[in-house]
């Protein structure tokens, strides 16, 4: 997977699924000082694939090798991570260095499992072998560990560049090199949990979040999700947010958000009603999920304050409220005046 993030204006782009598509690099290449070429062993299990797809034993040690080359001609340094793969609120599995936690049902964390460095300097006009040295665990397991390879060049080098440039946005791209190891074919049953639901904020934005987790060690594909949000007791639903096309990696959990549409958040008691389809090991599942929850008053309160839509509305509502006030003032003066007027107009006939 090639992961593109421009931070100049707050746009991530993310061209997903790579661990399963075959991409063109050198396309993404060109837009970066270097590129990178994964060497593919004979224990590949897929040898068209070009991310690692490794079948391997327990306890087993294995190198494998990515060559960094590089297209200036000065010296570049590129820093290198090794990243268990994780689902983040979007639906989409993310390879990279994340700030999302470990699900608590992962088991083997690929960065403990696969070791490389942590930087490399790659000289002008010239490629480097990077070496990354596997230990599967002792005991044996089913499934799947997926993770990334990340590489990105060194930020102090690119900002350095933009600025000889005379260029203020910094664009910051990076590499990530999907791996998945596994040692049985034996086939995971896939499961879902659903954890728990909490009021909480993407972007400014009040949203409810639904923690699911899959547990297994299986990627799940096609995820769809109709949620709802009643009032408790309430017939009818207050809040409402259907998904498709998702994705959620093994051992990680997806933090599901519905929106409240830029609306206040209130205080109450709350039942969610949520219905998900996956697809993992070419099998459609289903689950039901039904959980209570409460939403307090300082929670609200505070969400409230901080959400960009939610001071909007209140500031729009104010100015009408002015508005009116104010028209309505001007009616009643003029309504004294003539009625003055009148008065006035009676007492001199």
């Amino acid at each position: 997977m090639i992961v593109k993030k421009i931070y100049g204006f707050s746009l991530a782009v993310f061209i997903a699924l790579f661990s399963f598509f075959v991409f063109n690099n050198t396309a993404i290449a060109a837009e970066m000082n270097f590129s990178v070429n994964t060497a593919i062993p004979d224990n590949q299990i897929d040898k068209s694939k070009t991310y690692f797809n490794l079948k391997m034993n327990s306890d087993q040690q294995q190198d494998i090798m990515v060559t960094l080359k590089n297209d200036t001609k000065k010296d570049i340094t590129v820093e290198v991570g090794v990243n268990t793969a994780k689902t983040n609120s979007n639906g989409a599995v993310e390879y990279g260095k994340s700030s999302i936690k470990n699900d608590s049902s992962l088991k083997y964390d690929i960065s403990n499992i696969v070791k490389g460095p942590s930087s490399v300097v790659i000289p002008a006009s010239s490629s480097k072998n990077v070496a990354f040295h596997i230990t599967m665990p002792k005991e044996s397991f089913d499934g799947i560990l997926l993770g990334g390879l990340t590489f990105q060049q060194k930020s102090s080098e690119v900002n350095q560049d933009k600025a000889k440039n005379g260029t203020t946005v910094q664009n910051e791209y990076s590499y990530a090199v999907a791996i998945l190891l596994k040692e049985t074919d034996k086939v995971v049953d896939p499961n879902l949990n659903l954890l728990q639901v909490n009021p909480g904020q993407i972007n400014y934005r009040n949203v409810i979040n639904a923690e699911l987790q899959n547990d297994q060690s299986v990627l799940m594909s096609k995820v769809s999700v109709d949620a709802k949000i009643y009032s408790k007791n309430g017939k009818k639903p207050v809040y409402t947010s259907i998904k498709s096309d998702m994705q959620i990696a093994p051992n990680s959990h997806l933090t599901y958000p519905i929106s409240l549409n830029g609306t206040s958040m209130k205080a109450g008691d709350y039942t969610l009603k949520m219905k998900v389809t996956a697809t993992a090991n070419k099998q459609v599942k289903k689950w039901t999920f039904t959980k209570d929850f409460t939403i307090k008053s300082k929670q609200a309160r505070d969400l409230n304050k901080s959400d960009v839509d939610v001071k909007a509305n209140t500031n729009n509502s104010n100015w009408l409220y002015i508005v009116i006030g104010a028209a309505l003032l001007i009616i009643i003066i003029i309504l004294i005046v003539v009625i003055i007027l009148q008065r006035k107009k009676n007492s001199n006939q």
